[in-house]
């Protein structure tokens, strides 16, 4: 009689597939077909000569011998994953890819114009930057470096302070003063998502009206741009712009930047210049 073993492939089949909720899902992140992804928790199942989960109105619940299979299959990803990190960190010589995840605006309005002069310096490194205003997942590997918006709460990276973004109240150049802080002049703002961030939570606490919103920052300056009406926007994306003109200073809104990456990057010769550059860089936004 042939005795059952348990893959790899089927431990991160189930792994991903209570991350993601669904087989579809489960299967566009490991590239298989959806057959092959039952196929595989199927084959879990047989091995362990158990159930690894029940499905209850659309939500897959983990059995005993499921969440056993669970935590070893995330104990194997996570040793996979020290173990690629410590290889790519003692990789010699200041070149490579290095994967650098920012939000959209911060990324591409602040650190995008800033990579000439960290080119210069570093010839044969390459930056590929990831804009999103999710957090990006560095266990993932999405990412070597995050930029956040807020202090990394995981315990396995570094967290590294590296600056703060400053807020303004920002009129069209052809609106007065006197006029922008006006009741009566209606709002361009963010979104309100359910975060409770204080870019949010500041133009809400005004009590005016809203004639713009959107959830992106770029959008918000826009909006000011073609006078829809005054916003909060931050320095970095908004001082010095075209038709746009600083009402006051909002220094009562905040935003501190963090760096986050794991400890064996911290002396890396890869990503140590490239930490170094966005610390830099970002101690100096505005």
């Amino acid at each position: 009689m042939q005795k059952s073993t348990i893959t790899w492939d089927d431990l991160l089949t189930l792994s991903t597939l209570m991350r993601v909720g669904s087989y579809s899902a489960c299967a566009r992140e490991l590239d298989i077909t959806h057959a092959t992804a039952i196929r595989r928790i199927r084959r879990l199942e047989t091995a362990l000569g158990k159930p690894v989960a029940t499905r209850t109105d659309g939500t897959f619940v983990l059995t005993a011998a499921g969440r056993n299979a669970l935590a070893a299959a995330r104990e194997m990803e996570q040793s996979a994953d020290r173990l690629l990190r410590e290889i790519e960190g003692a990789s010699p010589g200041v070149s490579g890819v290095v994967r650098v995840a920012a939000t959209a605006s911060l990324g591409s309005h602040f650190l995008t114009p800033r990579l000439p002069a960290f080119y210069a310096s570093n010839p044969d490194v390459e930056v590929r930057l990831e804009v999103d205003n999710r957090v990006t997942s560095l266990a993932r590997r999405r990412a070597h470096i995050a930029v956040r918006l807020a202090r990394p709460q995981e315990d396995s990276l570094v967290a590294q302070r590296a600056g703060t973004i400053q807020f303004g109240l920002y009129a069209p150049t052809v609106m007065s003063a006197a006029v922008a802080e006006s009741r009566d002049t209606p709002l361009c703002g963010l979104l309100d998502e359910g975060f409770s961030l204080p870019e949010v939570q500041w133009p809400l606490e005004l009590g005016r009206r809203f004639s713009f919103q959107s959830n992106s920052f770029v959008a918000v300056r826009e909006g000011v741009r073609a006078a829809l009406g005054v916003a909060l926007l931050p320095h970095y994306l908004a001082a010095g712009e075209p038709g746009l003109t600083l009402v006051r200073n909002v220094p009562e809104v905040l935003r501190e930047i963090w760096l986050a990456y794991p400890p064996e990057f911290r002396g890396a010769s890869r990503f140590r210049p490239v930490i170094d550059w966005l610390a830099e860089a970002l101690s100096n936004c505005p």
